[in-house]
């Protein structure tokens, strides 16, 4: 999942939001396959329409793009961005798997989630960010980022344990989560910061 937010970051800072923004949101693209190829899940005819409509966006987009002068075939940005979706979705799957198969306890899960991503974001800061002191003095915390935090882990949480429900479809949650995730960060920002 850290290695998904370095990407999807690293694409943003050279992309312009208009587009990494629905190739971010074509996400459930690879969980609908994912499900359907590793769970067996079956699809409903609604469901089936929207995988189509996520393929058709992405091709749409992908003209706005050119006017813009980004070639998604050749920009490695755009890649990025791709393999960060991948990546996510992939995450999605493989949480799914250890609650479901292996019988993991959604907390236990959360625990080590938190913990592996704070260490690969260590190490990654450690090579990109401490070393360098301008980067440092730029910081400025604020305590919106622990909300935020707090927010993200907490979308996750309730993620986990919609995946004790055997009979949820992979395909609906992941999107589910994303919004409601994405809706708590986009509430904080306009009601909570904007009374500043």
């Amino acid at each position: 999942m850290a290695a998904s937010w370095v990407l999807a970051y690293q694409a943003l800072k050279h992309l312009p939001i208009t587009i990494v923004a629905p190739i971010r949101s074509a996400g459930p693209f690879f969980t609908f396959i994912g499900a359907i190829l590793i769970y067996k899940e079956q699809p409903t005819s609604l469901q089936w329409i929207g995988f189509f409509l996520i393929i058709f966006s992405v091709l749409l987009y992908s003209k706005v793009g050119k006017k813009e002068g980004i070639h998604f075939k050749r920009n490695k940005w755009v890649f990025a961005i791709v393999g960060a979706t991948f990546l996510g979705a992939s995450s999605g799957l493989y949480d799914k798997f250890l609650i479901q198969n292996l019988a993991l306890n959604p907390q236990t899960l959360l625990f080590w989630f938190c913990f592996y991503t704070v260490l690969i974001l260590i190490i990654i800061l450690a090579i990109t960010w401490f070393p360098y002191a301008e980067k440092r003095k730029a910081f400025k915390f604020r305590w919106s980022i622990i909300a935020v935090g707090i927010l993200l882990q907490s979308g996750r949480l309730f993620l986990f344990q919609s995946f004790t429900r055997s009979r949820c479809f992979n395909n609906v949650i992941i999107c589910s989560k994303k919004k409601s995730v994405n809706n708590c960060c986009y509430f904080w920002r306009n009601t909570i910061q904007g009374k500043k």
